[in-house]
């Protein structure tokens, strides 16, 4: 092969090695299942049970957030005899919908707008 063709080829070689972009790597953190997403805040000083499921808010604050919904819930809660277990409840700038749920366990949930929710338990 003649030097100047071959000095070519490596330069080529080369500058296609140094400028080839590599594939991105898979996502190093995906979201972890719901039941990992899931945490215990503690109880309301009325007793109420607080669990929260909020991807869309930061793991550090998620319980600061499930808290004040929990206080807005219960400060707009229906009665349990309530034909309009539905209603809504504003924190942090946000709409929360939320939901009395009758039944053999009775609970609470409220709705992220984000997607997520607040569960309140006896």
């Amino acid at each position: 092969m003649h030097p100047t063709l071959t000095t070519l080829t490596a330069t080529l070689a080369l500058t296609t090695a140094c400028t080839t972009t590599p594939p991105a790597p898979p996502d190093a953190h995906p979201p972890p299942p719901a039941a990992a997403r899931t945490t215990d805040c503690g109880r309301t000083p009325a007793g109420l049970h607080i669990t929260a499921d909020l991807p869309a808010i930061h793991p550090a604050t998620a319980c600061t957030t499930a808290r004040h919904v929990a206080d807005a819930y219960q400060r707009n809660r229906p009665a349990p005899d309530d034909d309009l277990p539905n209603f809504t409840i504003n924190v942090d700038g946000a709409t929360w919908e939320c939901r009395l749920i009758t039944g053999t366990h009775p609970h609470g949930r409220c709705q992220h707008p984000a997607g997520g929710d607040v569960t309140l338990t006896t």
